[in-house]
């Protein structure tokens, strides 16, 4: 019954966390009409976690008022993202690897050659801030002004 139970935690943690199937692009086309907030982060990147750990505060400013977060990793290996996205409790958002999106129309031209960086795409799918404030009250009040738009 253990060992059951065992294959049946182990199979719900690896099935519960889905990589983003589709592009970048897709994804921001998806969610006109809402302001997306793009986090580039690493597992591996310190001040990326400890900026983390301010997220679920931050997120309840915004709750229910048209604000998405995605997440775009640098990680190189694929199961430390995995886990470090399963210990940050990110596993209900979106997640992309950082060479997945090297096609994105949206980010084309940009560079992200420091994390953790955030930029913000407006509610007409265009990039409007590609070095936007760490999560507090300046990027607070720069997602506002989008969603005001």
């Amino acid at each position: 019954m253990k060992r059951l139970f065992l294959l049946s935690l182990f199979f719900v943690i690896l099935t519960s966390f889905k990589p983003n199937s589709n592009s970048f692009d897709t994804f921001v086309a998806e969610n006109k009409g809402k302001v997306i907030l793009v986090d580039f982060w690493a597992s591996w990147c310190g001040p990326c976690r400890q900026e983390l750990n301010k997220l679920p505060k931050f997120k309840r400013k915004f709750e229910g008022k048209g604000v998405v977060y995605v997440y775009i990793s640098m990680d190189i290996e694929e199961d430390k993202w995995k886990k470090a996205i399963e210990e940050e409790g990110l596993s209900n958002d979106t997640h992309f690897l950082g060479k997945s999106i090297k096609e994105s129309k949206v980010l084309k031209g940009q560079s992200v050659r420091a994390i953790p960086r955030y930029m913000i795409i407006n509610k007409k799918g265009e990039l409007v801030n590609a070095d936007a404030p760490r999560y507090g009250k300046d990027l607070a009040k720069e997602i506002k002004k989008y969603l005001e738009e």
